[in-house]
């Protein structure tokens, strides 16, 4: 449990009364839902239902909308044109994304303006299999660099 959390949990024991005891987590399982630890790279991938890239993945905090987020983070890769088109068309079949008319433009929550150019391609969706887990995806002009927000709501 992060310190917030766990500083969330005493102030709300002291406003409701409640008496805290300490006792372990139950082991994780695949029943198990994420919540205080943050995936790896693969792992969220997987969780918000895109496949594994064949290319060196870099990690990175994700931009938090609400305390209801379990986790957010951020999942980047570089990799030559050719290879990352393969990746979407098996990510996606034939759909590449909307092509972004202008820099700056606000297409998600989860993306900071100043990361969204012209001529980038947006992609957003969920796992349908868990629609809690979410992403956003930018690809560069240039086919080469790809970056997908991605989150796990509470329900």
């Amino acid at each position: 449990m992060t310190t917030a959390t766990m500083g969330a949990v005493v102030a709300l024991a002291a406003l409701t009364g409640c008496e805290l005891t300490t006792e372990t987590d139950p082991p994780e399982t695949e029943d198990t839902p994420m919540t205080d630890e943050t995936p790896a790279a693969e792992e969220a991938l997987e969780a918000v239902g895109l496949p594994v890239p064949e290319a060196d993945l870099t990690i990175g905090e994700g931009i938090v909308v609400s305390e209801l987020d379990e986790w957010s983070l951020r999942v980047s890769f570089s990799a030559d044109a050719g290879t990352v088109e393969e990746w979407l068309a098996e990510a996606f079949g034939e759909s590449r994304g909307l092509t972004v008319p202008e820099d700056g433009m606000s297409l998600s929550q989860r993306l900071a303006p100043e990361e969204v150019t012209k001529g980038s391609r947006f992609l957003d969706g969920s796992n349908p299999e868990d629609p809690s887990a979410s992403y956003a995806m930018l690809i560069s002009p240039e086919g080469t660099e790809v970056l997908i927000a991605l989150a796990r709501t509470s329900r």
